[in-house]
């Protein structure tokens, strides 16, 4: 296959070949192909959310501290080959590699063939997800990297990646709510899929999660005699945010991020953590300067990312309600007492109205788009839940109208609240900012509810800045 057919080729599969919760197909396919995960060094990310954020942290750390490392991403913002990366520090910082679209046709023709083989013996026809795992390993074990960081595709118990047997280290990020109807409708379902990934005899670093979680998570590594650190977000000290950067101390050690957002403190004290661990465990090259220096430079797109001046606009992949919901905290810290202009777009097994009810307090007037893939909703359908959503909160404080109960405690006064927000159906981002350009009156713009046409956004404004 040349690089056309091979997309071609992974698109046909998205297309006929739906999830697959069981790790039989996916592992004939990866003995197939001679396990090349066997061959690696892991470290293996699950959570809801910040998973990108805190793997680009432990990915560029590591490369600063001179190890090459493989990286296996998704959802991409940008290309599909955007998945499979390669990261190595230089004297200027960290240098990013995607697949090329050689290597991608070179390993999808030989997963073809695999695929085939392996269906001859009974197996079915293994996912685009699960292909793509299997290349992942493959070509990093073509790059000879030194470690790869790895995040879960979903959930993690019955997640393709889940066939590494023996990681370095497992990570998992916060965990709430998301992709109920695979995971389970209770945060303890959910948790018990994502710690799914844990394996005896590699250490696990946690961020600090719900009680109930976090009381599974020490009962399971305490059962499997399993090393266990969790986070101390108590120790973050003399902290600075503004829409520059963000600086404070962990532990004794000082900080500045380029990422911006509430959330990447705490993304980031975990990714310390992670560091700490590993620094313990044979990467003996890990030193605090490089990690100081590799965590100002990460850079993760479509996370509270400021993208344009003029107009005023803030990308964030956003997603679910804890991520509406750390956006939400976000938006009150660096602009206390001002309403925004919403983009957004979302997916129909998404708990969507959540993620509104706690946005619109916020909102001056909203725009609704359609998210990329079939699983989106219709911009028309999401402006009318919209709507009903204001009507009601309309009927519900006709009298005092006061800001939601959620947001008081962020500082917020009560208000008189005005639930009379425009909503506009758009057929796409580019309609809806073309829309705002010509009616805006120098308001600040956020995009959320979907990483899926962040990319729309990036391109709108100047493609090569970012790509």
């Amino acid at each position: 296959m040349n690089y056309q057919e091979a997309m071609e080729y992974i698109n046909t599969i998205q297309e006929e070949r739906a999830s697959d919760y069981t790790l039989e197909n996916v592992t004939a396919l990866c003995d197939q192909m001679g396990r090349p995960d066997r061959k690696l060094r892991i470290i293996h990310i699950a959570g809801t959310n910040g998973k990108g954020s805190v793997g680009t942290y432990i990915s560029n750390a590591l490369a600063m501290c001179g190890y090459t490392v493989g990286r296996y991403v998704s959802p991409t913002v940008f290309d599909y080959r955007e998945r499979i990366q390669k990261i190595s520090g230089t004297n200027f910082g960290v240098e990013t590699e995607w697949i090329s679209e050689e290597d991608t046709a070179m390993w999808m023709t030989k997963l073809q063939a695999a695929c085939q083989e392996i269906k001859k013996r009974g197996f079915l026809q293994p996912t685009a997800f699960e292909i793509e795992t299997v290349m992942a390993f493959c070509q990093m074990l073509y790059w000879h990297v030194d470690v790869a960081v790895v995040e879960v595709g979903m959930g993690g118990l019955s997640d393709a990646t889940n066939i590494i047997e023996r990681p370095a280290l497992t990570v998992f990020t916060r965990i709430s709510l998301d992709h109920t109807a695979v995971l389970g409708d209770t945060l303890e379902q959910v948790a018990e899929q994502k710690f799914g990934i844990i394996k005896v005899g590699t250490p696990v670093v946690s961020a600090r999660q719900e009680s109930e979680v976090e009381e599974k998570l020490r009962w399971l590594c305490q059962r499997r005699g399993i090393s266990l650190q969790f986070t101390q977000p108590d120790k973050i000290v003399h902290q600075e945010y503004s829409m520059k950067e963000t600086r404070f101390s962990y532990c004794g050690v000082t900080y500045r991020l380029k990422q911006l957002g509430l959330y990447q403190a705490e993304n980031a004290i975990l990714a310390h953590e992670a560091m700490t661990r590993l620094a313990k465990s044979r990467f003996h090259k890990i030193n605090v300067s490089s990690v100081q220096q590799a965590f100002y430079e990460a850079k993760w797109h479509g996370r509270f990312e400021l993208i344009s001046k003029s107009p005023y606009l803030i990308v964030d992949g956003a997603h679910n309600p804890a991520g509406t919901q750390v956006l939400k905290q976000s938006l009150l810290k660096y602009f206390p007492g001002e309403r925004f202009t919403f983009i957004v777009g979302v997916y129909q097994d998404k708990d969507y109205e959540t993620m509104m009810k706690k946005m619109l307090p916020l909102a001056r007037r909203v725009y609704t788009v359609r998210a990329a893939g079939e699983r989106a909703m219709e911009p028309e359908e999401l402006a009318q839940v919209v709507k009903g959503l204001c009507a009601k909160k309309k009927e519900e404080h006709s009298e005092e109208g006061v800001v939601a109960d959620d947001d008081r405690g962020a500082g917020i006064r009560k208000k008189k609240m005005n639930w009379d927000i425009p909503v506009k159906a758009c057929q796409s981002t580019a309609q809806a900012l073309e829309e705002i350009r010509r009616t805006g009156q120098g308001e600040k713009i956020v995009v959320f509810g979907s990483l899926s046409f962040v990319k729309d956004v990036y391109h709108y404004f100047d493609t090569t800045q970012y790509i």
